[in-house]
């Protein structure tokens, strides 16, 4: 998702799967649908991603967030490659 890459990607999808689907929160009833893996995928992941790059501006809108998440894309899978080791 935008500028966290790959990377960011594979860490934010493992936390939300700890968080609610290992968990039993987030449930096929609740996510129908959708199975709850591409509820999460699709409308989780980027959701979170969205608002941790309204954190990182420190304030700018949802709607900002997400423009710079989809304008981040190319600088995200050059610097966040999943296959770095950094």
């Amino acid at each position: 998702p935008g500028y966290y890459g790959p990377k960011g990607l594979a860490i934010i999808l493992k936390i939300l799967t700890e968080l609610f689907i290992r968990t039993g929160i987030l449930t096929v009833d609740l996510c129908i649908p959708q199975s709850s893996s591409q509820y999460l995928s699709q409308v989780l992941v980027p959701e979170t991603a969205i608002r941790l790059i309204a954190e990182d501006y420190k304030g700018i809108s949802l709607n900002d967030a997400k423009e710079i998440m989809i304008d981040s894309v190319d600088f995200g899978l050059y610097v966040h490659d999943d296959n770095c080791e950094n």
